[in-house]
């Protein structure tokens, strides 16, 4: 049979096609065993116990996942891969059946992922952001960080408000971060995890005191729960 190069690598992992995703993948094989040496033996002995089969994939992160797992149909229970080294191409390529159960996931980033609402800049005097459209309200919580890198003068008040159409806004119950004269950060969660966040959402950054033309220094992001 004539060499196969594995870029044609064809991953099946329960009703997905997950190939796209992958960019590595491994099988490894190994036999239990149970020593049997005794006092004086001269070579080792052992009793051959279960086989067993691991196989390892890992790929890129796509940020327009939300919910990585749920994407590609990871279920911590049995599972049916497919595992195909040389491609799916055409009938007799060579496959690898497997009855799986998940041990492992973890993404290199953290598992719940939101969005910026603020990069990290200065912003000069009472500022208030551009609204960021999400597609639907969500009832399910949410997270907001504030890393604060420099305020000129002056107290700083940063909150985020929220909007059905974004054009009515109002401040976000619970989502108004300590006022603060330096460097700092905060991290603030919703009351429940059933809390409303409406389809639109901005900051407000307020200062008080100091002097025209102070400024704040901060990165602001935020997220849905899932």
């Amino acid at each position: 049979m004539p060499f196969r190069h594995g870029r044609n690598t064809a991953i099946y992992f329960n009703s997905k096609d997950v190939s796209a995703y992958l960019n590595d993948a491994g099988i490894d094989v190994d036999v239990d065993t149970s020593d049997t040496t005794t006092f004086q033996a001269t070579w080792k002995t052992a009793l051959v116990g279960q086989a067993a089969a691991k196989l390892g994939f890992q790929g890129l992160y796509d940020p327009t996942l939300t919910d990585l797992a749920a994407s590609v149909g990871v279920d911590f229970g049995a599972n049916v891969l497919t595992y195909c080294p040389a491609g799916a191409l055409a009938v007799g390529d060579r496959a690898r059946l497997i009855n799986v159960a998940t041990t492992a996931y973890a993404e290199s980033s953290p598992v719940g992922f939101g969005d910026v609402l603020h990069i990290l800049s200065k912003d000069t005097n009472t500022t208030t952001g551009a609204g960021k459209d999400d597609g639907a309200a969500t009832s399910t919580g949410w997270i907001a960080h504030l890393h604060v890198v420099a305020v000129d003068g002056g107290s700083w008040a940063v909150k985020l408000q929220d909007s059905a159409d974004g054009s009515a806004w109002a401040d976000v119950t619970g989502a108004s971060f300590t006022a603060v004269t330096g460097a700092a950060k905060e991290r603030l969660v919703s009351a429940a995890t059933t809390t409303q966040l409406r389809r639109h959402v901005r900051y407000v950054a307020t200062r008080t005191g100091g002097s025209t033309g102070d400024g704040i220094t901060f990165v602001l992001a935020y997220a849905r729960n899932a």
